[in-house]
């Protein structure tokens, strides 16, 4: 009977054992990408959703959502909205609370004729969607032709869909605010 000398795995087994790794390795990155990404994106949906919140208290006590002259300026931004104590939603808002997400653009649209319809929306993509993921809105002003001529019909709204995606981001009246992924400002 002949007896093996050697203990040791073969190159064949190694080169399997080795492919099985890089293959297990390369799921478990793409998920765990995956999973980033989509935290993120629930992060930004959630921000835009505690400022909607915030401006629906607002509407409770004034009857109407803030505009130019709420905010002194010349026009109100996500960031003046809740900055600082002079302004409408900072007593709305438990300041220590409030989390961006990563680096985003969030944008206030208000209709200024009754000031009653508004949309908070959020680039999913970075700043200015450097990614081309597209935006996430929400408020009461879906379909309202005083509001971004009724063209944001639904909270989904995909990079570059025409009128709607440059009409929130490029429209010469929007009031945008740039998150640096831990306070308001332009990103270093």
């Amino acid at each position: 009977m002949r007896k093996n000398l050697y203990g040791a795995f073969t190159l064949v087994e190694m080169l399997i054992v080795m492919g099985i790794l890089i293959i297990l390795m390369a799921v478990g990155i793409t998920a765990g990408r995956f999973a980033i990404n989509r935290a993120n994106d629930v992060a930004h949906q959630n921000a835009a959703d505690q400022i909607y919140t915030a401006l629906q208290a607002y509407y409770t006590d004034e009857r109407e959502f803030p505009a130019a002259i709420d905010c002194g300026a010349a026009a109100c931004t996500p960031e003046t909205l809740i900055a600082e104590d002079t302004y409408p939603l900072y007593k709305y808002m438990d300041q220590g609370s409030f989390n961006g997400g990563t680096e985003a653009t969030y944008y206030y649209f208000v209709e200024t004729t009754q000031q009653q319809s508004v949309l908070v929306c959020v680039t999913l993509g970075g700043v200015d969607d450097a990614k081309e993921l597209g935006l996430y809105c929400t408020g009461n002003g879906f379909n309202d032709t005083l509001l971004l001529g009724g063209l944001v019909t639904g909270k989904e709204v995909p990079f570059a869909a025409g009128g709607v995606y440059n009409t929130i981001v490029t429209d010469a009246g929007n009031a945008g605010s740039d998150w640096d992924g831990k306070a308001w400002g332009t990103p270093a």
